[in-house]
């Protein structure tokens, strides 16, 4: 099995204590969290294929931080693993993106089985950016940004040729056309409004400067 890595979510130390260990023993490398706050802050520094995922934790529930790593495009699988046995708890974490739902208490083996078999899947699907024309609006999953009519003009040719380089020139033909006056530094000034507009989009899509050519929309 190649090495996947989770994030473990758990707040009581006996329980966490174990897993880990019989995790790390499976092959995987784990990460472990008592409390919200610090699972959020290790998603953001590691990139995790998997979380095990308690529910009742010393400052929320869990199921909030699934939500919020569904909503922001995590592509890690999450299995909850809980006391919480109530059917209204299990749709709650379904609801919230879970792939999968283990009560406690569990037998590790079957845990094993469940991670393996997440594994197996791959990472979740990330959400793409996308145009609302309707609107003037980027969309990236729950989130949506409305651009003015200079920087939806601004944005096609970024859209269009996602990935590779666009000069200068090309994309203040797009956004300018004819006009006089308007200058190549105008064009930068606009493409930081863009990337302000990207940016509350809270994903990893970014406008990068190639220097001495153009602009490329990437991520």
């Amino acid at each position: 099995m190649s090495e996947l890595r989770i994030l473990l979510v758990e707040d009581d130390v006996g329980v966490a204590r174990m897993l880990e260990r019989g995790l790390q023993q499976a092959g995987y490398v784990v990460d472990w969290s008592r409390t919200l706050h610090d699972a959020v802050a290790q998603t953001g520094r590691l990139a995790h294929d998997l979380v095990v995922l308690d529910r009742m934790l010393p400052d929320g529930d869990g199921a909030a931080l699934c939500a919020a790593l569904r909503k922001f495009g995590h592509p890690a699988r999450v299995c909850m693993l809980t006391a919480r046995d109530a059917l209204e708890d299990k749709l709650r974490g379904f609801d919230a993106g879970a792939d999968d739902y283990l009560v406690k208490p569990f037998e590790f083996d079957e845990l094993l089985a469940r991670l393996h078999a997440l594994g197996r899947r791959g990472p979740a699907e990330r959400p793409e950016l996308r145009r609302d024309e309707a609107s003037r609006s980027l969309v990236l999953g729950a989130r949506q940004v409305r651009l003015t009519k200079r920087e939806w003009a601004l944005a096609q040719p970024l859209l269009d040729r996602r990935g590779e380089t666009v000069r200068r020139e090309d994309l203040l033909a797009a956004a300018w056309g004819g006009e006089d006056a308007v200058s190549a530094n105008t064009v930068d000034v606009y493409v930081g409004y863009l990337r302000r507009k990207l940016a509350e989009l809270d994903g990893d899509v970014r406008i990068e400067t190639l220097r001495g050519e153009g602009f490329r929309l990437s991520g």
